[in-house]
């Protein structure tokens, strides 16, 4: 399922305006299609009466100025366009393909806006799961794929909702006492959220401070790992060794600085530089910025 965004922004004139809508989108109805100002979470109610048919319009009235737009074709998807400004004269707006917003999908549950955020280390969400006691039955939202970074509007009527976030590795992330309408409005889902964290695959060092280093590279399995401090005294060398996606170590270290050096199954190797302090532990997430680059040629390339 492909969503986006209709995003514009109002200011409080009272004066009505025309606005015509047309739907350019091929062979796909429009089915909702909702107006609302600057600063509320609130989108309002749908201003379809029926749905709207490919190359036909509507006409509806809205103030004058900048105001928040945004419309549901019959597959889901939602369409954006930003910093629309509704001056005195009549005007048109064409809802095509050229308006769909891919990085940050809507979906619409309800009228009150929720901002989620993906703020993983380099795992994307495939499934979000929303409960609450005002639902017949669990939201299901699939068929996407949210990157860290990443974020998704989820459009959700008034309650308190709990969130069950499932990762491409499998793993649940789970938040609850999420109540809407908020202020804040926003959800991100990180580690911490983790629904029975596996322990350590090992441990190693003899340091007074703690490193947990994670493999967040979603294919690959890291088999080696060196730890080497820079001040030139004596690392730590795991050759032989399964690290999977989601595992981690932990590496009992001194303060100071280190390198650390770790290679895949693939035969891909990754770099970082740290600091190990002496005042907390550290966490060491691997991934796929700290891949070493090689642009060498193999040996026996022709000429």
């Amino acid at each position: 399922m492909i969503l986006a965004v209709i995003s514009i922004t109002a200011r409080g004139q009272t004066d009505l305006q025309d606005l015509t809508v047309i739907n350019g989108v091929r062979d796909t109805e429009i089915v909702s299609l909702y107006l609302w100002g600057t600063g509320d979470n609130s989108k309002g109610e749908n201003r379809l009466h029926d749905y709207l048919q490919p190359d036909s319009a509507v006409t509806i009235r809205i103030p004058s100025g900048k105001c928040n737009i945004l419309a549901f074709d019959e597959l889901g998807n939602s369409y954006g366009i930003a910093g629309f400004y509704k001056k005195s004269a009549p005007d048109t707006i064409t809802v095509d393909l050229e308006y769909i917003t891919f990085g940050r999908p809507n979906v619409d549950y309800g009228h009150h806006l929720l901002n989620l955020t993906n703020s993983l280390n380099g795992f994307a969400l495939d499934t979000l799961i929303l409960s609450s006691s005002l639902l017949a039955q669990d939201i299901m939202i699939d068929g996407f794929r949210l990157f860290p970074g990443a974020a998704i509007i989820i459009w959700l009527d008034k309650g308190i909702y709990s969130i069950n976030a499932v990762d491409q590795i499998g793993r649940t992330f789970f938040t609850d006492s999420i109540t809407i309408p908020d202020e804040n409005c926003n959800v991100s889902i990180v580690s911490s959220m983790i629904v029975n964290p596996e322990p350590p695959v090992g441990i190693t060092g003899n340091g007074s401070e703690t490193l947990f280093l994670e493999n967040c590279l979603p294919s690959a399995v890291i088999t080696e790992l060196m730890i080497q401090p820079q001040d030139g005294s004596d690392g730590i060398y795991l050759d032989s060794i399964a690290l999977w996606p989601g595992e981690h170590i932990i590496a009992n270290l001194n303060p100071g600085f280190y390198s650390v050096h770790a290679t895949d199954d693939f035969g891909a190797e990754y770099y970082v530089t740290i600091e190990q302090q002496d005042t907390r532990s550290l966490r060491l997430p691997l991934v796929y910025e700290y891949l070493q680059y090689d642009f060498s040629f193999p040996e026996d390339a022709q000429e």
